[in-house]
This record gives structure tokens, sequence and C-alpha cells, in this order.
């Protein structure tokens, strides 16, 4: 199932709800969620301790990680960060998320939530290790290419590059961009997937998303698909936060000449000195 931009008037609904949280500074933004699965309107005590439970610890696991599964007592809940969001982002992002999941969806057994930083879901069913497309939001920019019934190969060819390298990083995610064909504008994508999955399911999540994305926004300069499993993004500014500089290799110190001592040291000395004068200033 596909969604496009949410409407204005649950837009409103849900600013109304997220209302009591704005006092609070660089608040994640809030994409879509889903609630599925049978109702669990008879839950009992324990359901909901065990529920809470796990979105405590996977919160508490956001500080120094930007990935986690856990599970408690048949409950299985996954949390991903964007790759290039800080630790301290990504817990605020999941604690936020956690908070915001119970009240949306307060009893059924499968949910999952996406902001623009990270994502969390939880379900009664085990779904590690199983790349999932759907449920999925796709969404478009309400601006147009120049060209929109040409492809637009410069934004297809800079995700395909992502797609075959970024599934053998370690985090799974990677960034890239590039100069657009006229040259006066540059493109910027992101891809990532969740790390329970292996590096051909990662491929082909991402492969799958691409080829929605390829039939149903290629029309706009900018789209995103978000899904369980695997998230790629595409837009003509950057989004992401730039990876720190490497620092410059350090150049190891010269070994220092010891002079030799022939009995006539002042004159030695003498000379030692002006070679490495020259050294340092050729």
């Amino acid at each position: 199932m596909l969604l496009w931009p949410i409407p204005g008037d649950f837009l409103l609904i849900l600013c109304t709800i997220f209302g009591f949280m704005s006092s609070i500074t660089c608040q994640p933004t809030y994409n879509h969620h889903f609630c599925t699965g049978q109702k669990n309107d008879t839950a009992t005590n324990n359901y909901i301790s065990n529920l809470d439970s796990l979105l405590s610890s996977l919160s508490s696991k956001a500080s120094t990680n930007i990935f986690e599964n856990d599970t408690s007592n048949g409950i299985y809940g996954l949390f991903f960060c964007r790759g290039d969001v800080s630790t301290d982002t990504c817990q605020t992002c999941i604690k936020n998320a956690s908070l915001t999941i119970r009240q949306l969806c307060p009893s059924n057994k499968t949910a999952i939530i996406w902001y623009d930083e990270c994502m969390l879901r939880y379900s009664d069913t085990d779904f590690f290790g199983l790349a999932q497309t759907l449920p999925g939001l796709l969404m478009g920019n309400a601006q147009n290419t120049t060209s929109p019934d040409k492809k637009n190969y410069g934004s297809l060819g800079l995700i395909c590059s992502l797609i075959n390298s970024a599934p053998n990083k370690g985090l799974m995610f990677k960034t890239e961009e590039e100069a657009l064909v006229d040259g006066s504008r540059r493109g910027y994508a992101m891809v990532q997937c969740t790390r329970d999955i292996n590096t051909s399911s990662c491929r082909s999540c991402l492969g799958m998303l691409l080829s929605e994305l390829e039939k149903r926004c290629q029309a706009k300069i900018g789209w995103r698909y978000l899904s369980p499993s695997c998230y790629i993004r595409y837009e003509e500014y950057r989004f992401y936060h730039q990876p720190p500089a490497p620092p410059p290799p350090r150049v190891p110190a010269a070994p220092q000449p010891t002079p030799i001592d022939d009995g006539k040291s002042k004159y030695a000395n003498s000379n030692y000195h002006s070679i490495l004068y020259l050294l340092k200033h050729i």
C-alpha cells in the first residue's frame, strides 16, 4: 500500500496531538504512522507492561546506537536512525516515537512510525531478518522537473550507485551528491537499510522502492519512499548532515642525525646546524 502526502485536515489533527511537545527544542520531524494487526482491545496488563518495557529498552539503547532490535515476552521491536544523525538526536527521536506510537496505536499489536530522523516499529510476530517494503509511504515534492515527461536519468543514476554500494557499508547507509545535467544545480540522495537484513536483501529492498519511485515520481524534483526495512530519498538541496572532514595525515618527524665526534666537535656541530637550517627552508 502506497500513500501520497498526508491531507491537510489530518495534519491539523496531528498538530493538535503533538502540540504539547512543541516546547521541546530540536524535535524530530514526524512523517507518518501505521497501526496494523488485530486490535488487542482486551489486552492484559502484562501485554501493556511488556510493550512499555520493550519501548523503554529501545529508547535507552538509542543513546549509544542508531540501530537495535529487541524482544520482550513475544513482542518484537526495532528502531533505526539515519546514519548522519548524532546519538543525542537519535535518542530524542526514538523517545518521541515511543510516546507518540503508544498514543496513536494504543491497542494494536503491530505498529510503525516514521520521522525524518528515525523509524520505530513493533509487532507480536517475529519480523527480524525479513526485508519488507509494506506498509510504505511514498512522498513526492509538489514541484515538477522542467521536463516532467522525460526520465530523470541523473537522479536514477545517483540512486543506483548508492544501491550498489550502501548495502556493503557497516551502517547500510550512504549519501551522495552530484551536479545535474545543466550544471546549475546539484542532486542529493540518501539510502539506508535496517541492519537486521543481509546485504542482498538490502539491495533487493532498495531496488523495489526505486521501481515504484520510477513509475510514480519521476516528474518531481524530489521524492522519498519510507518502508519498514529500507529508505530512499532524493532532493535538489542537501537534507542530510555532511560527515566531518577527516583529519590530515600525520607527517612523521624526520629522524635527527647523530653528529660524529671526530675530535673536532666545534666544527662538526656548526656544520650540522647549518645543514638543518637548509633542510627546513628548501
